[in-house]
């Protein structure tokens, strides 16, 4: 036998989206079984906070805690948003980059390297607590965790992978929640407080997320028998030496096994294909994937005397292929699949074997797929569509194209499709984009023959060109950035303004001119106050202090004592009350008709009896309790009405940079950009063409309105071979 061995090795590895997808699906469903238990966990650390205030005896630890206990009480629903936020960004954020080989091994050597003679104690006793918690929380949890470190190792073909490279390990809940209270309250002290109070006992019930995830991944078909499964996967069989065999559907699986499995002959699957006559997928001569191909001058059994993992190729045939790729001129070739089709017919007789005819009717379904895809530009299907001979070669010798999604040659369709979603349609021609991938196309025509790595060099220098684009455009958007930067911390800014004037407000002891003073004036102070705090942190305090001075003035002084601080204390006061109102130009008729009832009612203080009537006191004490009741019912109802987080926000808070969405305009014209850039509080979001230029900030909330009215859509680039193949193993209806 005339044999001559290929050279089929692969250099490398390429991540396939549909495993990133499983992992991004997760993601919610663990957001929202954290959420349900939000009140509860919010409930037991707050009482935490109290019985520590009341039982410790050092009296800085007990006035933090109180203040932390009070702040906590009265802002549970700020406090609950926070959490889930956190929650959800900390693990989209792991999951973004759990695919990632090196990086177990990258946390390792930065530790190796920390210098810890420069961290204080109190940060090294902080970082101790953090991993005696999550430590806790792996034992309590070690059942559910050990499944689903097995199912999602088995998604990252790593099977089985430890807890340290579970994007949903009990350390990322640690730190989502740590990070929470750090936004809700930022004193150093309550940090420390309540990290030293989270036990396992306090904490989020892990046990039920982690059942949730599996629960999911089960749902997927992803090892429903943990047991079962995750000793078959430790089978070096002939069909499990490739490491990369898609786990969405088993039974589409057991399909591609029918088809190329010597053993399973007559055993194949029927049915009409796409664009073509009754084809049959049958079970016949060949070899498992993942092994050398062979030519042979005889078509007989299918099996090279190398042994069972060797592929046989009818010379004749090959060397056919081979002439209809050299001679095929850029352009020549329509997308459709009928001439790669009518190619078992004009093969040299008896050519073919079975295995090698469902290779040919399954690579044109595949491709029948590819060329119905409305999202790949017509002028990429006509490459793509040049690829189908160099492709069904690959197909031939190396069956792994069908079983592995980081196969070069599938790797390379993918990229091309995903990235013809940047390309101008107006001008595609002239892109050089377009340019690029044509001379790709070009190029695997004229040189590929035998070596499948060549797939690997182009994809990795149309890799290379694609993100030659992407720094360009980062360094395009370097203005749009700081300013949206400069936006989002406003933003922040006036929310802790806000918060910190509705701490006061809610004890019903400011007097209602003020309280309209505080929310429409001073809340103003107070956020510039907030967005220079790193440079002046002074400024802070002193507006606090002002602020807080203000109210007191303004309560009832029952001793002489405290009439005497008021009158010493109202000069000083007063000239800060104006200085900061000069700094935000607050110069309206408002401000005299403020400074006037200010002064009326000082003057009233000072003038009251030194002592109240016992009916007098308990009318003031019922007076505050009822103003403080309603500011309580107020702000309930508030957090009530605020509209629950829909698919669309949920859509907008998960959207990662390099996404493409389709903006439509009142006219009706409808642009493609990429989101370029996304805030670190996820509030503002960066869009862009390909180039950097049209460069536009939205805010989250504006953004999902226009998702959710139809302003906005997303453009979802997943692997098109791979739902080619899904699509193609599907039987027709009978």
């Amino acid at each position: 036998m005339d044999t001559i061995p290929l050279n089929t090795a692969k250099q490398s590895e390429f991540s396939s989206s549909s495993r990133l997808l499983i992992l991004q699906g997760l993601v919610p469903v663990a957001t929202n079984l954290a959420s349900s238990q939000l009140e509860a966990f919010t409930g037991r650390l707050t009482e935490a906070l109290f019985k520590i205030s009341d039982q410790t005896v050092r009296p800085e630890e007990a006035a933090s805690s109180f203040q932390a206990y009070q702040i906590l009480k009265r802002n549970s629903t700020t406090f609950y948003r926070l959490v889930a936020a956190q929650i959800n960004a900390v693990l989209t954020k792991e999951v973004s980059v759990v695919n990632t080989r090196k990086k177990a091994h990258a946390k390792q050597d930065n530790q190796e390297k920390q210098d810890f003679s420069l961290v204080s104690f109190e940060e090294m006793e902080n970082k101790v607590l953090t991993s005696n918690l999550s430590q806790a929380l792996e034992v309590n949890n070690a059942e559910q965790l050990v499944a689903l470190n097995i199912r999602i190792g088995h998604v990252l073909r790593r099977t089985p992978i430890s807890v340290s490279q579970n994007p949903f390990r009990p350390e990322m809940f640690v730190q989502a929640v740590i990070q929470a209270w750090m936004e809700f309250e930022s004193t150093k002290e309550s940090q420390h407080l309540v990290l030293r109070l989270l036990q396992a006992d306090l904490f989020l019930q892990l046990n039920n997320i982690y059942q949730g995830l599996n629960d999911a991944l089960v749902e997927r078909g992803i090892l429903p028998d943990i047991g079962t499964n995750y000793r078959q996967s430790q089978k070096k069989n002939a069909f499990s030496q490739s490491d990369d065999i898609s786990d969405r559907d088993p039974y589409l699986e057991s399909k591609l096994r029918n088809i190329f499995s010597p053993q399973s002959a007559g055993n194949g699957i029927s049915g009409s294909a796409p664009n073509s006559g009754n084809s049959t997928f049958s079970g016949g001569n060949g070899s498992a994937p993942g092994g050398g191909g062979h030519f042979s001058g005889t078509s007989g059994s299918g099996h090279a005397s190398g042994g069972p993992d060797m592929i046989t190729i009818d010379r004749g045939f090959f060397d056919y292929l081979t002439g209809l790729q050299r001679n095929t001129t850029s352009g020549a070739q329509s997308f459709d699949t009928s001439h790669l089709r009518q190619l078992s017919q004009n093969a040299p007789a008896e050519g073919l074997t079975h295995i090698d005819q469902n290779t040919i009717e399954l690579l044109a379904r595949i491709f029948d797929y590819v060329f119905s895809d409305p999202s790949i530009p017509a002028d990429v299907k006509t490459l793509i569509a040049q690829l189908q001979i160099p492709t069904l070669k690959v197909a031939l010798l190396d069956k792994d194209f069908f079983f592995k999604e980081s196969h070069p040659a599938r790797v390379l369709i993918d990229t091309m499709a995903k990235s013809s979603v940047l390309l101008n349609a107006q001008s595609s021609a002239e892109d050089p984009l377009y340019q690029m991938i044509e001379g790709i196309v070009e190029r695997v025509q004229q040189d590929f023959d035998q070596q499948i790595e060549l797939f690997s060099d182009v994809v990795a220098d149309l890799e290379a060109f694609l993100k030659e684009e992407e720094q360009q455009t980062e360094v395009a958007i370097s203005e749009p950035v700081a300013h949206a930067l400069k936006q989002e911390k406003m933003r922040l800014a006036r929310e802790y303004a806000e918060n910190d004037v509705a701490i006061r407000v809610e004890t019903g002891e400011v007097a209602g001119f003020l309280e309209t003073f505080l929310k429409e004036q001073w809340i103003r102070i107070l956020t510039i106050a907030h967005n220079v705090k790193e440079e002046k942190p002074n400024a802070l305090e002193n507006a606090l202090r002002t602020m807080d001075d203000l109210i007191w003035s303004l309560k009832p002084k029952n001793s002489a004592e405290e009439r005497k601080e008021l009158v010493s204390k109202l000069p000083a006061m007063l000239s800060l009350l104006n200085a900061w109102l000069n700094a935000i130009k607050w110069d309206e008729p408002d401000r005299v008709l403020f400074f006037s009832k200010l002064a009326e009612r000082h003057a009233a203080i000072a003038r009251a009896p030194l002592e109240f009537s016992p009916r007098r006191q308990l009318e003031i004490a019922v007076n505050i309790a009822q103003r403080a009741s309603e500011r309580r019912l107020n702000r309930h109802v508030q957090d009530q009405m605020e509209q629950p987080v829909d698919e669309w926000a949920q859509l907008v808070y998960t959207l990662e940079r390099g996404v493409w969405a389709d903006f439509t305009n009142g006219n009706g014209v409808t642009t493609r950009f990429k989101l370029a850039w996304v805030s670190p509080k996820r509030t503002r979001y960066i869009f862009t063409n390909r180039q950097g230029h049209d460069a536009f900030s939205v805010s989250s909330e504006e953004l999902a309105a226009k998702f959710r009215n139809g302003e906005a859509m997303q453009i979802l680039a997943g692997s098109v071979v791979d739902r080619a193949l899904v699509e193609a193993l599907r039987d027709p209806p009978n």
